[in-house]
């Protein structure tokens, strides 16, 4: 057998082995009634508000705070909701499908570029296989998956209907689209628009005018109707946090990322740039030159995202759906190029694969097994035992869960007391005088490295809610966190 028969069949049996596992995974998680990750409840709590008639950004107060997102990914869980029902599966059915449509549109892509049906196939098995690369956020009640999706659906557009000016204003709405959804959405718009123009300049005109107005019409609607609280949110909040960002963070984005795990890829999109010297305008204007634009684009966004506080490999999702498709585009035009390299072409798709090799059983709280859900279980009838309003502050809806009322995320107020104004001053004085006047019948805590606090102001440590370790956890990072340690009044 011929080292290139070989190799194909092993990248095939990897590429459905990464598939089978991840797509076992997710419908395992998508089932589960808890939290996967630490924050989903909190993201649950904005669709419940939704749901119940009230507005997402209001003054933040200790019984709820939104996250500094835009809200479109909200809007589109609640849709789902109001057929599902209220939960956890609401929100990671969204980010499942999102998931599926960005790896069938990446799949497109390749298919058009190479006319190579294995070469989509193995695209869209190493998209999958990216699962643990870019932190188990395919399918979680999380945002990333979703705007993934919007920004991979916009080079699809524009890659089918190239510059038509009817295309132009389709991609601006989707681009507003995108905005609405993750304020990362900017760093798109400059390869989008220089796509644009490189094919018409009307069209490049189009676009970029359409996108912007459209962008700041919205927001400009937003802010009207939240008084202003969106705009607080959305912008002065992350403003006020730069002072945390680290332009060493940011720079983790090329070891741990694209000269990491995606290295393969990384070096794919330099040897198509390299192999466009000469013709560099036709190349540029090509579907390739765009998909290699908003890999640049991907890499800048994610290295930002990473160089804030509390940045994860998350932010990295449309690195991955934009850099990975680069690799066999690449060794389709060394093929074609050189017929005697195509014994080597599956070799590099094997060493792409291997470099994203993950063991779900090493992680945590990847698998949500039958033990995690009994010591969920166990964990709501002691809930439930509990008189009264009970504070989690790390984490929102689990307490709704209960039946009872549910709280502000401790990050989001976290992130509100950092702009010191009179609405953080507000806050604080809300918060101090709860925990004094005994507000709560229990304060629950969690058992976590990643969050280290001995003691609560005004409460007493009366023990803990689960004896059992190791069950109901939910992610954070790599790491794993539980509500544990019980505070009960002075």
């Amino acid at each position: 057998m011929t080292l290139e028969r070989t190799t194909k069949w092993l990248a095939i049996v990897l590429g459905a082995a990464f598939i089978a596992i991840v797509l076992a995974l997710s419908i395992m998680r998508l089932m589960y009634p808890y939290e996967v990750e630490w924050m989903e409840g909190a993201m649950l709590d904005h669709v419940i508000r939704i749901l119940s008639g009230k507005p997402i950004y209001s003054s933040p107060t200790i019984d709820f705070i939104p996250w500094l997102y835009p809200p479109l990914y909200y809007y589109a869980v609640t849709g789902v909701a109001k057929i599902v029902g209220i939960g956890f599966f609401a929100g990671r059915v969204v980010s499942f499908a999102s998931t599926l449509i960005t790896v069938g549109l990446m799949g497109w892509m390749v298919q058009r570029i190479t006319k190579n049906r294995l070469f989509s196939f193995l695209t869209i098995a190493l998209y999958f296989a990216t699962y643990h690369a870019t932190g188990y956020y395919f399918d979680i009640v999380r945002n990333d998956a979703f705007f993934t999706m919007i920004i991979v659906s916009l080079a699809f557009t524009v890659i089918r209907s190239p510059g038509a000016s009817l295309s132009a204003r389709f991609c601006a709405v989707l681009f507003s689209i995108a905005f609405l959804t993750r304020q990362q959405a900017i760093f798109f718009l400059p390869p989008l628009a220089l796509w644009f123009w490189l094919h018409d300049k009307k069209s490049g005109m189009i676009f970029i005018v359409c996108a912007i107005m459209l962008t700041i019409v919205s927001l400009m609607v937003l802010s009207a109707t939240t008084h202003g609280w969106s705009t607080f949110y959305m912008f002065k909040i992350p403003s006020a946090k730069r002072a945390d960002f680290s332009i060493i963070r940011m720079f983790d984005a090329f070891p741990n990322f694209a000269l990491g795990p995606f290295a393969a890829s990384s070096a794919a999109m330099l040897l198509l740039v390299l192999l466009a010297r000469g013709k560099q305008k036709i190349f540029w204007a090509s579907d390739t030159g765009l998909i290699v634009m908003m890999t640049f684009a991907a890499l800048a966004a994610g290295a930002m995202s990473l160089g804030n506080e509390g940045g994860d490999r998350n932010v990295m999702m449309a690195f991955a759906a934009f850099v990975l498709p680069l690799l066999p585009i690449a060794l389709n035009e060394m093929k074609n190029a050189r017929p005697v390299f195509a014994r080597y072409v599956y070799l590099a798709f094997l060493f792409q694969f291997v470099a994203l090799y993950f063991n779900p059983l090493s992680g945590k709280m990847v698998i949500a097994s039958a033990r995690q859900r009994a010591g969920g279980d166990e964990f709501m009838r002691k809930l439930r035992a509990m008189p009264g309003d009970v504070y989690i502050p790390y984490h929102g809806y689990i307490a709704r869960q209960a039946g009872k009322p549910s709280h502000a995320q401790l990050l989001a107020t976290i992130d509100v007391l950092r702009v010191h104004d009179t609405t953080s001053a507000r806050l604080q004085a809300d918060l101090d005088s709860a925990f004094a006047q005994h507000r709560f019948s229990a304060i629950i805590m969690e058992e976590s490295d990643a969050f280290r606090l001995d003691s609560v102001v005004h409460y007493t440590f009366a023990g803990r809610m689960i004896a059992e370790p190791n069950v109901y956890l939910t992610r954070v990072g790599d790491a794993a966190t539980r509500p544990e340690f019980v505070f009960v009044p002075k």
